[in-house]
């Protein structure tokens, strides 16, 4: 933990439960915020559980600081709309523990950071977290909105493109900036370009 600026580490997870808590704060409490036009699954918590796996010193905190920055979205939106229901759903244990899986594809980039290895990390983390969290979606839905066969399944996750392209420009934007040297105290932490070296 040593490694960030604490400044931006609670920047970083203020801003993850402010953009959670985005859409409900903004008129959801009367209405359904599914049906809100927002750019769900923009959000830096994803790269901030990459970066714990990359540098956090203590394994506990790789996962307790995104759980928890998590936890306080979801009772930061009971708070807000008084719905227990949109704050503790039935995918709820999927999702904590997709984002756990991204934590621990940041172990990849421990001692080997580079910018190529980050990106890389990043598509696989978004990747993941996307195969899984929509797998659990068509798995838990019942049949009622995707059709319980192979169809259902694809169409699950073609419905979800959009959430993915948000999560792949997000990762965009915060992973180059939690580890730049403004997040970084030390400069020797940020990643490097590494050239393949050319064979002759």
């Amino acid at each position: 933990m040593t490694s960030i600026r604490l400044p931006v580490l609670l920047a970083i997870v203020a801003l993850s439960v402010g953009v959670r808590l985005g859409p409900y704060v903004f008129g959801a409490h009367h209405v359904d915020p599914g049906s809100m036009a927002y750019p769900w699954n923009f959000s830096p918590i994803l790269a901030l559980s990459l970066f714990g796996g990359a540098l956090y010193a203590s394994r506990r905190l790789v996962y307790l600081v995104p759980l928890a920055t998590y936890l306080l979205g979801d009772v930061g939106i009971w708070v807000v709309t008084g719905r227990a229901d949109w704050a503790l759903y039935a995918g709820q244990p999927v999702v904590y523990l997709a984002v756990a899986l991204v934590a621990t594809c940041g172990f990849l980039m421990r001692g080997k950071r580079s910018w190529g290895r980050l990106a890389g990390s990043g598509l696989l983390a978004a990747v993941g977290f996307f195969v899984v969290t929509n797998f659990a979606v068509w798995a838990s839905g019942g049949g009622v909105r995707y059709p319980m066969n192979v169809a259902g399944l694809i169409d699950c996750y073609v419905q979800a493109i959009p959430f993915f392209r948000n999560s792949l420009v997000s990762m965009a934007v915060f992973l180059p900036l939690l580890f730049s040297p403004v997040a970084l105290r030390d400069r020797s932490l940020v990643p490097r370009w590494q050239h393949s070296p050319v064979r002759s």
